[in-house]
């Protein structure tokens, strides 16, 4: 069973997005405020957690900060703000996704199921795979054109977290919160030596790890 946490100050969407989850399947928790939040994702440790972002005593940007100290379950922000600017925020803070106030269930729930996709894109042998790169969570060992490589710290921390967002595009600021830490003080430049070291044990595939101009960079696999 899916453990979903949602904070929210309004009791009437908590209830709806309860009562609807819990109609797929879903186990469902519930957060008055952003400390709340935290302190339930601690104790409980959900598969997922919904955030809205104007919350009292602590709005969802600074739960989702607190969170990403001990915790890198997927976060979707409620949010009734509407500009990129707020969006990439919200990234920048640690998050997956988002959705805009108002908005379907079903199209929260589908946006659930497919964070969960990417997050738990590991098969039954623990396993990463896509594009000819198998990426062994227990082993640490990269396997790529009959070679195997064991990545170490750093190297493995980022391999990982681009595989497990297939296609979509990660800046430094997210790859920093989310490896080194949000209190990390050191450049985000870092994040482009280890991305140097962990193209070079792709090898040949390489390209795999393609850098958006602006932005920072994707595991990307061209679809046949």
């Amino acid at each position: 069973m899916i453990r979903l946490l949602i904070a929210d100050d309004e009791p009437k969407i908590c209830e709806a997005i309860r009562d609807y989850m819990s109609a797929k399947g879903f186990r469902v928790l519930t957060a008055a405020d952003g400390e709340q939040a935290v302190t339930l994702a601690a104790e409980e440790t959900p598969d997922v957690i919904v955030l809205d972002v104007m919350m009292p005593r602590m709005d969802g940007f600074a739960a989702c900060r607190e969170i990403r100290a001990f915790s890198d379950v997927p976060v979707l922000f409620l949010t009734a703000l509407g500009e990129e600017e707020d969006f990439l925020n919200g990234y920048s803070h640690g998050g997956d996704d988002y959705i805009v106030k108002p908005f379907p269930l079903s199209v929260l729930y589908q946006k659930l199921i497919s964070v969960l996709r990417r997050y738990n894109g590991a098969d039954e042998e623990n396993k990463l795979a896509a594009g000819g790169v198998s990426l062994d969570l227990n082993s640490r060992k990269l396997e790529t054109g009959g070679r195997q490589i064991t990545l170490r710290g750093k190297d493995f921390a980022l391999l990982q977290l681009l595989m497990r967002n297939r296609g979509r595009a990660l800046s430094r600021e997210q790859i920093l919160i989310r490896i080194w830490g949000y209190d990390f003080d050191g450049s985000d430049r870092v994040v482009d030596t280890h991305i140097k070291r962990v193209r070079r044990a792709l090898g040949e595939k390489a390209e795999l790890i393609g850098t958006v101009t602006g932005v920072g960079y994707v595991f990307d696999v061209q679809e046949d």
